[in-house]
């Protein structure tokens, strides 16, 4: 069924549904029952060609045919579209999708295993409706191999598998027809190749080349994986390497024995070596442009009518030579987005491949020819420059001998022979010990032109105001404002007289403070009296006067307990009531000279902690005492 073409504007696409009966539908007049078909570009169809165009054909001839256009002879049939239009490179090519000249030697075999997903290759839409997928998705694997033949010739083949496509079957019913994706593995159509390369050499930075492809119709024209007939692409390929940079520009026409357009496919792209070589990333993109616009065939039995538009897709890759050893082996992964709407153009394509492709081994001869080959023009042969790609001067030293001087702060001293490479030398910077580095006469780190005290070492870091001075002279301080400075202050965090005994200068004369403990050098004396059991003697609120401002110079105190002991004469219940009485009259008395009643705690022990031998006076003594301890600090 031949589809009519559409003249009105604006541009506008007709899906003809395959009952005769069916009314076509179109972007400007769509009903609620004529689905739309659509992708991310417009497909195009020039008129049919005469036969299909063989391997053997001349790339100029080819394309004279293209250029002088479609010819009345009838072609083989309506043929179908395989969606992706992704075609992966020989192994051994340094791009992705883009064909170089690369040949790479003589009878040397390479291959690869690239696995392709691709987002949303075809879509169904219309009346106003939201888009669906008739193939929401679409994930390939493409087997290839390759064979270099006298450094000039190379034969290659590929062969795609879909392993999975999904969509919307309800879409692709609606879909003028369509078939649904299938959901079993399908194979497609397999890709013979040759190439010569007409000018330069592998590693060369100018290079020419020819190609030409035949795809044979092996794959399944209602799968979305064949085209059903017989395509030839023949190409006009350059590229090269400058330095650690290798490019690949493409252009050719895809020539279709069906009645589907034919197509102009180009692209191009570069990626930057690192890492030794082993390394490689970079961008490339990839379309195709209808010749015309026209019919184009969905399937063997389905037709739509698009205009002429063009399907581009951007990739960014990565390829690794992971194992030096084994330097054959190379993995790689890529993704990117499509450009534009036109059928076969996903919204996004994700791959990764691993390929044994052992770089070019160098030519017979070259031992020869290459020893004075320059490829960087730096005057040094290829076989002595240690950087053969990168220019730079002759030096005794092997290993740098024709790389690049690196100076980065420009004083004339290499970097890697300057023990300042961010610093220039300046006047005074020719000292053998600081090659490279600017003057710094009192060699406290921070150069002259930089340092506010040069003749005196100081702090590299001494501040804004006077870097690379010796610090001020430290005013002394005095954390607890006695009049002492710390540094003279036995006791620097309590307030203390001075004395003449350099321990005890600066400190309370009556408490000191033992790391948790607060000791009293003068007991607390109790009165015995009839009415009030525990109070304290007038003589002993000078100790407790001390505790108190001890315990107010230390905030970060924030719970002390106050215990009274007693000696061992009388009754143990006895002794423990009293002892609790008594602390908790010290208690009482510090809280109303200001200290806060929640840091306090008071507690009796009776004569259950002595310190000193109870069967003495001296030591009974002893035993009969207030201790204050340190419970919690903040």
């Amino acid at each position: 069924m031949a589809a009519p073409r559409l003249s009105d504007s604006p541009p506008r696409i007709t899906a003809i549904l395959p009952d005769a009966r069916a009314a076509r539908a179109t972007v400007g007049n769509v009903s609620d029952k004529s689905p739309l078909l659509r992708s991310r570009w417009r497909g195009y169809h020039p008129a049919p060609m005469r036969g299909f165009i063989t391997v053997g054909a001349a790339l100029a001839g080819a394309l004279i045919g293209i250029a002088l256009g479609p010819s009345s002879a009838r072609a083989e049939g309506p043929g179908a579209v395989a969606l992706s239009r992704f075609e992966p490179t020989p192994a051994g090519d340094p791009l992705f999708g883009v064909p170089s000249p690369f040949i790479g030697g003589h009878l040397v075999p390479r291959g690869l295993a690239l696995f392709d997903h691709a987002e949303d290759p075809l879509t169904l839409g219309g009346g106003g409706s939201p888009e669906r997928a008739i193939v929401g998705s679409q994930s390939l694997l493409h087997v290839g191999g390759s064979l270099s033949l006298w450094d000039r010739l190379l034969v290659s083949a590929s062969l795609p598998l879909a392993l999975a496509q999904s969509g919307d079957g309800a879409a692709a019913a609606a879909g003028a027809g369509a078939p649904e994706a299938p959901s079993s593995p399908e194979l497609g159509d397999l890709r013979l190749g040759v190439r010569v390369r007409l000018l330069g050499d592998d590693g060369d930075p100018f290079q020419i080349g020819t190609s030409a492809s035949l795809h044979l119709p092996t794959g399944s024209s209602d799968a979305y994986v064949g085209e059903g007939a017989v395509r030839v692409t023949p190409q006009l390929l350059l590229g090269g390497r400058i330095a650690r940079v290798v490019w690949s520009v493409a252009a050719g026409a895809v020539m279709r024995s069906s009645e589907s357009p034919s197509t102009l496919a180009y692209g191009g792209g570069a990626g930057v070596l690192l890492w030794d070589e082993r390394l490689q990333l970079g961008p490339e993109v990839y379309a195709e442009t209808m010749l015309q616009g026209g019919s184009l065939s969905l399937t063997a039995r389905e037709r739509v009518e698009v205009e002429r538009t063009t399907s581009a897709e951007l990739l960014l890759g990565a390829r690794l030579r992971p194992f030096r050893p084994l330097a054959g082996l190379v993995v790689g992964a890529a993704a990117g987005p499509g450009i534009g709407d036109a059928i076969g153009t996903p919204s996004f394509r994700a791959m990764g491949t691993v390929a044994w492709a052992p770089p070019a081994p160098p030519p017979a001869g070259a031992a020869d020819a290459g020893a004075n080959a320059d490829p960087d023009m730096d005057g040094i042969p290829g076989a002595r420059d240690a950087c053969p790609y990168a220019h730079g001067p002759a030096s005794a030293d092997a290993k740098r001998n024709g790389c690049p001087v690196e100076d980065e702060d420009e004083d004339g001293v290499a970097d890697q022979d300057d023990l300042c490479p961010r610093a220039a030398a300046g006047p005074g910077g020719g000292d053998p010990s600081r090659r490279g580095c600017p003057a710094d006469q009192d060699g406290d780190g921070l150069p002259d032109a930089l340092d506010a005290c040069p003749a005196e070492k100081g702090d590299a870091a001494g501040g804004a105001t006077r870097p690379g001075c010796p610090p001020a002279p430290r005013q002394p301080t005095d954390q607890d404002g006695d009049g002492l400075p710390d540094d003279a202050d036995a006791c620097p965090r309590e307030k203390g007289p001075a004395s003449g005994d350099a321990r005890a200068s600066g400190c309370p004369t009556r408490v000191r403070v033992q790391g948790e403990q607060i000791v009293l050098l003068e007991p607390v004396v109790f009165r015995v009296l009839k009415n009030d059991p525990a109070p304290i003697d007038p003589k002993s609120e000078a100790v407790l006067a001390e505790v108190r401002d001890v315990i107010e110079q230390h905030p970060e105190w924030v719970k002390i307990e106050v215990s009274a002991h007693t000696d061992g004469a009388g009754n143990a219940r006895f002794n423990e009531t009293l002892t609790t009485a008594r602390a908790e009259a010290v208690r009482r008395w510090l809280v109303g000279k200001g200290i806060a009643a929640e840091r306090l705690v008071a507690k009796g022990y009776g004569a259950s902690q002595p310190i000193s031998d109870d069967r003495s006076a001296a030591g009974r003594e002893k035993n009969r005492r207030v201790q204050l301890l340190v419970l919690e600090k903040r």
